[in-house]
């Protein structure tokens, strides 16, 4: 089986770090629904193979996931977020600058930490009304950067042997790329597993999806260090 000799996780959507005057409505409200709370220390490892990028603002202040011109600006939910159930933002062109700056320099450096021979996991998670069913969603691109199919299988199965039912782009498809064609895949973990039933707080099971987490980690690194 394909092994790496790094793994590089990309952490978008952890933070909920903006400035909440920019909205108008109750802005809170879609971000605890829609922040991956915790998924910078649920994904975490020791390991020093395995190198974080994390972007430290809200999705809602800038969303690193988006692409230029996306198709969700015509709803206002690209890069610079205006609209979301319910709440409005009006940006400056300062402000738009600024939040444009920040996405090309967290882009940059996921550019420049994934190096051939990289795999790169783009972590998330959702909530459990999108698919209860689903406990971890395996997401990738159907181009170059698709992971191979036995690393694909490796994956779905670790997390089949645990007893979570894994969907495969579903709930959520595709997976965070970079210029290079670098394997990349995504792993989405439904906020019923890891968190407490108010959807923010850590539940008892946290450690132990980091521990296993961090045990597919040592299957798909090489062991030459």
């Amino acid at each position: 089986m394909e092994t790496f000799d790094r793994i590089v996780l990309f952490i978008p959507h952890s933070s909920d770090n903006l400035d909440r005057t920019q909205w108008t409505g109750d802005i809170d409200r879609a971000i605890d629904r829609w922040t991956d709370w915790h998924t910078d220390k649920l994904f975490r490892s020791d390991d020093d193979r395995v190198t974080s990028v994390i972007f430290p603002y809200s999705r809602f202040y800038c969303d690193v996931e988006r692409l230029i011109d996306d198709p969700m600006e015509k709803v206002g939910q690209g890069i610079a977020y205006r609209s979301i159930e319910g709440c409005e933002r009006v940006l400056t062109d300062a402000q738009i600058a600024d939040i444009y700056s920040k996405y090309d320099s967290i882009h940059a450096t996921l550019e420049d930490v994934a190096r051939p021979g990289s795999l790169i996991i783009d972590c998330h998670s959702f909530p459990a009304d999108l698919n209860d069913e689903i406990d971890i969603c395996i997401g990738f691109n159907e181009d170059a950067t698709k992971p191979h199919d036995d690393v694909l299988n490796l994956v779905t199965e670790h997390f089949a042997i645990a007893g979570l039912k894994v969907g495969i782009n579903t709930p959520y498809s595709n997976s965070m790329r970079v210029e290079k064609d670098i394997p990349t895949l995504m792993i989405e973990v439904n906020k019923r597993v890891y968190l407490q039933d108010d959807g923010k707080t850590p539940n008892t099971d946290f450690a132990k999806i980091n521990s296993l987490i961090g045990c597919l980690y040592t299957k798909l690194l090489s062991d030459v260090k």
